[in-house]
Order: structure tokens, then sequence, then C-alpha cells
């Protein structure tokens, strides 16, 4: 019965860092990308599932939620939202991401215009950002 309980708690104890390790392997590329104005090509949680082509995204800036998670946040010019393809602002978890690539392109002048304003890591009125990493 102990060799069971020691099993279930060293699983208990690893299980929680796989995601950990998952958001650290898209840190650098993301951060690359806020720092130099680049464009990535993501694909996000369901996406495939859904039928949508990978999300296209200038990247801004990358920060530590108050929960302690990584977050992305940029605009978006391709790619499914609500069964939709739009532009916008937008935020995305790095634990949902199953996929980036590093692409050609440039950010078009509302991008531009969203970036040089900076976020302040709030949502309306729910401010979840601890700390921005690199933009």
């Amino acid at each position: 019965m102990q060799f069971s309980f020691l099993s279930m708690a060293l699983v208990f104890t690893i299980v929680p860092v796989f995601p950990l390790l998952a958001q650290e392997e898209y840190e650098e590329q993301l951060c690359e990308a806020a720092e130099t104005g680049r464009v990535v090509e993501l694909v996000y949680d369901e996406d495939a599932s859904k039928g949508c082509l990978p999300r296209l995204l200038d990247v801004h800036q990358v920060a530590i939620g108050n929960n302690g998670q990584l977050y992305l946040h940029g605009w978006q010019t391709r790619g499914c939202t609500n069964g939709r393809d739009y532009e916008s602002e937008r935020i995305f978890r790095f634990d949902k991401i199953v996929s980036i690539e590093i692409i050609e392109g440039t950010f078009g002048e509302r991008s531009k215009s969203i970036k040089s304003e900076g976020w302040d890591g709030c949502i309306g009125s729910n401010c979840f950002i601890d700390e921005n990493i690199c933009e």
C-alpha cells in the first residue's frame, strides 16, 4: 500500500510541472518576436479540430499573470475566433498554444498603434497581469 501511495504522490508532484515546461518552450521565440516586431503563425488549443487555419499574430507582449502562467498579447490578423476570421487585439494563454513559428510579415497600422499604447494587463476592469517579461 505504501508503494502505491508514494507512486501517486510522485505523480501529483510531477504532473503540474508539464504545463510550465510547455509554457517555457515558447517564451524565448515569442519574446524574440515581440522585441523585433515579428509575426508568428500560431496554432491554438482546438483550432485544428475546428478546421481553422493557423492564426497570424503580431506579437506585442509576453507577461506573467497573477496566477503564475504566461500570457501573450498581440494583434491577430487571421484565425478562428468564435467561428469567425477577423482582425482583433487578443490575449493567449501559453498553456493552450500547440505550436508557433516566426514567419515573414509586417505589423499593420492598427497593430502598430496598439503596440505603441502598451497594455496594462487588463481586460475591462479585470486586471490579471503581474509582470511584463518582454515587449
